[in-house]
């Protein structure tokens, strides 16, 4: 007769086999040595193991998966990429994006570009006004003789501040421009020798102005470029020509 492995009492079961019986919550249970080796045990505790690696793979498996689609964009479409994936690209959808994209780049190209003109107009409107001034060239005619010459040079950074390339490099308007007043355009910030206030040779009126269409002189304008051409360019300008 074989042994029960668990017994709820013990009432009827021989006095000699009690001991190898151990009361555990309430249940009678038979303490055997080396029950694993048993063949019946030994085959269930291997399918337990089985099921439990296939199940810790299945996990793992599905976790993969999760994270693989949390990467996937929302819009993604899985027969477009089967296409791509067969090396069969969606030639229009191609054409469509790339569209789509030149016209997002033309389109943030012309806002650059409209504002960098907006800033060199401001550049030269108002900074190199002011800078002109802080220099010391504060008559009408100076300055916009100045500005006209200045101007061509100023550019617009990245940073939206203007700025001149010099021999020395890049150099901001109101550097630059101190720069210049301190050599080349010295003569506009005094008023000896050069040209008055009102536009004319020293000595002369403003109606000796060669470069006016009253009294337009060539052979002046020809001496005056040579023998003094920063007074050319504030006689120009007062005349009104750039």
């Amino acid at each position: 007769m074989a042994l029960k492995t668990v017994l709820d009492t013990l009432d009827g079961v021989d006095d000699a086999l009690k001991p190898f019986y151990a009361e555990t919550e309430g249940k009678f249970i038979l303490q055997v040595e080396g029950v694993d080796s048993h063949p019946e045990v030994a085959n269930l505790k291997s399918a337990y193991e089985r099921t439990k690696a296939d199940r810790d793979a299945a996990r793992t498996e599905r976790d993969a998966a999760k994270a693989l689609a949390k990467a996937f964009p929302d819009d993604f479409d899985l027969k477009k990429w089967e296409k791509l994936k067969d090396g069969k690209a969606d030639e229009a959808a191609l054409i469509q994006l790339r569209q789509t994209l030149e016209a997002d780049r033309d389109e943030w190209k012309s806002k650059f570009e409209a504002e960098q003109g907006r800033a060199l107009k401001n550049a030269l409107e108002r900074d190199l006004t002011d800078a002109l001034a802080g220099a010391g060239v504060t008559l009408p005619a100076y300055a916009k003789a100045a500005r006209t010459m200045l101007a061509g040079d100023v550019k617009i950074g990245e940073d939206g501040q203007p700025f001149v390339e010099t021999d020395m490099g890049p150099l901001g308007l109101n550097d630059h421009v101190k720069r210049w007043a301190a050599g080349e355009g010295k003569d506009f910030v005094t008023k000896a020798g050069g040209v008055d206030a009102k536009g004319g040779k020293s000595g002369q009126t403003s109606g000796d102005n060669p470069w006016k269409p009253e009294t337009r002189n060539l052979t002046k304008q020809a001496e005056i470029l040579k023998t003094d051409p920063q007074a050319a360019a504030l006689l120009r300008a007062a005349a009104g020509i750039a």
